[in-house]
């Protein structure tokens, strides 16, 4: 080919490689040094990182299963005749036990194996992991305890952090507790004074990260009322949010129990409450502004009442279609605007993960919203 004898000004090179999918940029790396030295950079990683999160149409809803042998991701994509499923995320869990996934933030994902008291980082579009080494605090062996993690970005340091809750039970139900923070940029943690005494988390109800902030559901000491409890990384503090006053006659109602979800509506962060009786299940749509007690609720809209069907929510798509598990663990669409629900989705994944395991060990499913990026773990950066 004839050399046209210009050169193409850095600027727009990277302009040019800052809208590439990171597949293909780590496949230009090797295509020559310049490139490498681009691509590698700092700047340019927080410019694409940037640059992918202002752009709606490179998030991906991904929906997770949970078992106890191993960890499975499934990208969703919405197409103009319904919804496709492909599996594109996968995580050998490597047999250590329970786990629970947090993230994703800035397409990172915070892996804890509960059983071993086990940390990991993971980019999985750059397929790069990082052992969080041990905490300070250790695990008392005559104690009864429980431990809760969080997963965030704080934007004031530019760093990204855990925050790590170990409770101790007494028998007399006071509770005591000791909370750390790690810093990827150091590498280490340090126990941070935080007050969290007049309330308890959930185990079993999935937390979220959302602009800075780590959400999980829990329940007040005093009077057991349901409420969200919010860890601010920038402040690395600890506050408490009410639930909406038109929502508490439904949980202090004849429901069997409840199933919400957080989840991503019109650039804020919203939940879906869904409360289950014996014979039917309950669903609305909620969005909060603000945050922790200065929290304001507005209803977005009622979803649906299902007879005599277990079903929880899950999230919601960039068309409005609402995703639901139920008790076969089959994923099911919602249409909010036909108000019907759509056939199971057809997968020969999931239908190989309930073949393969015992149905008990996959009850676990959650999703949420997945953006790739470059952001080296190593590092911080």
């Amino acid at each position: 080919m004839k050399n046209l004898g210009y050169k193409i000004p850095e600027d727009a090179v990277i302009e040019i490689l800052s809208r590439l999918p990171v597949k293909t940029l780590l496949r230009f790396k090797c295509a020559c040094k310049a490139w490498c030295t681009i691509i590698g950079s700092h700047s340019f990683i927080q410019k694409h990182l940037n640059m992918a999160l202002e752009d709606s149409n490179k998030a991906r809803s991904f929906i997770v299963h949970r078992s106890n042998k191993y960890e499975k991701f499934f990208t969703l994509f919405v197409n103009d005749d319904g919804l496709t499923l492909q599996t594109n995320l996968s995580f050998d869990t490597k047999h250590l036990g329970s786990i629970c996934v947090m993230g994703p933030c800035h397409g990172l994902f915070c892996i804890y194996y509960e059983r071993h008291d086990k940390l990991l980082l993971w980019n999985p579009a750059t397929r790069e992991t990082k052992d969080i080494p041990k905490s300070s605090i250790p695990l008392p062996s005559n104690a009864n305890t429980a431990q809760y993690v969080g997963f965030g970005f704080d934007s004031n340091t530019r760093d990204y952090k855990v925050v790590k809750i170990l409770i101790k039970f007494h028998r007399d139900r006071h509770s005591d507790y000791d909370v750390e923070v790690y810093t990827l940029s150091t590498n280490s943690w340090r126990k941070i004074e935080a007050t969290i005494s007049d309330f308890d988390l959930w185990a079993y109800m999935f937390p979220t990260y959302w602009n800075g902030t780590y959400y999980w559901w829990g329940k007040t000491e005093e009077d057991y009322e349901d409420i969200i409890i919010c860890f601010d990384m920038c402040i690395e503090q600890f506050d408490r949010i009410l639930l909406p006053t038109e929502v508490l006659p439904m949980v202090h109602g004849r429901n069997r129990y409840a199933n919400h979800c957080f989840t991503e509506y019109n650039g804020s962060l919203g939940v879906i409450f869904c409360f289950m009786g014996d014979t039917r299940s309950l669903c609305e749509l909620w969005t909060m502004n603000g945050y922790g007690a200065k929290v304001s609720w507005t209803k977005q809209y009622y979803i649906g009442l299902f007879e005599n069907r277990l079903m929880r929510p899950l999230m919601i798509l960039k068309s409005k279609i609402i995703l639901f598990t139920n008790e076969n663990h089959d994923i099911i669409p919602y249409d909010h605007v036909t108000q019907t629900m759509r056939a199971p989705l057809p997968d020969d994944a999931i239908i190989k993960l309930k073949s393969y395991e015992w149905i008990e060990n996959l009850w676990i499913t959650s999703g949420g919203s997945y953006t790739e990026s470059l952001v080296r773990i190593g590092d911080g950066k």
